[in-house]
């Protein structure tokens, strides 16, 4: 289903274990998985990250993205902008394809909460824009205002706890849907994070969507880094599988920090 396969892709993020926000922290992103992290960039920073998915759907449907850009801009010490820029996407049906780009994606602000003891979490405000490119399976009507919680817990010194609930209004708020992911992470050296994740879309219009997903990141210096990930469906309404990897970078001082 076309409807399912754009849920997915529009669902969710990534985390990962760490805390630090300045110029000298190493790159902390939003992907590759579905929860986003709820570390800022630093202020007078700019990160960009890409990616590709590729889903594999029943019934011999198939669907492809690219480049899931996110623009990522620190604005304060503890607050940033964030944007998707549109995607390219293709389908494939029973034989045919057909191709499209989306609207603008979500484009928002977030702003990191003190830390209450070990807890770390942050919230995002944004809302999609019909822009006008897009096709309406693609995008939606209306504007669709997003809210999310991304929060993290360290487990010791390799571990850490992520989730984010998040409460959208989709077809110009006349369909509230909620979105629910939690992750286990698990660093190896200085370098590398693996993950483990579900994945969960509730709305009262179509069956709920259910997903497992893995992945790692590798940092490949402190401000670029690659990824790898795929997953698989829980339920029936549920892509069958998904493939996808990605790369991002950051870029600092774009003006003085203090």
């Amino acid at each position: 289903m076309r409807i399912t396969s754009y849920l997915l892709i529009y669902a969710f993020i990534f985390c990962s274990p760490a805390f630090a926000t300045d110029k000298d922290s190493d790159i902390d992103t939003n992907r590759p998985s579905f929860t986003f992290s709820p570390i800022v960039v630093p202020k007078g920073s700019l990160q960009v990250e890409n990616g590709t998915l590729y889903q594999w759907i029943d019934r011999g449907q198939g669907r492809f993205d690219i480049p899931e850009t996110q623009l990522r801009l620190g604005l304060l010490e503890k607050t940033e902008f964030q944007i998707s820029a549109p995607n390219f996407i293709l389908n494939r049906s029973e034989g045919q394809t057909s191709s499209g780009v989306t609207d603008l994606g979500e484009v928002g602000i977030k702003q990191q909460l003190p830390r209450f003891r070990i807890l770390q979490a942050s919230v995002v405000a944004s809302m999609n824009l019909p822009t006008g490119g897009g096709r309406r399976f693609l995008s939606g009507p209306g504007v669709q205002p997003v809210f999310r919680l991304p929060m993290s817990i360290p487990l010791g010194k390799h571990y850490q706890f992520c989730a984010m609930p998040s409460f959208l209004l989709l077809d110009s708020g006349r369909a509230p849907s909620y979105q629910q992911t939690a992750m286990l992470c698990r660093s190896i050296g200085r370098k590398t994070n693996v993950f483990v994740e579900y994945g969960g879309f509730f709305t009262r219009e179509l069956p709920p969507i259910n997903f497992a997903h893995f992945g790692a990141e590798y940092k490949i210096t402190p401000r670029n880094q690659v990824d790898l990930h795929f997953g698989f469906g829980l339920n029936r309404d549920a892509p069958t599988a998904f493939l996808g990897g990605g790369y991002s970078f950051r870029i600092d001082k774009l003006w003085p920090s203090k």
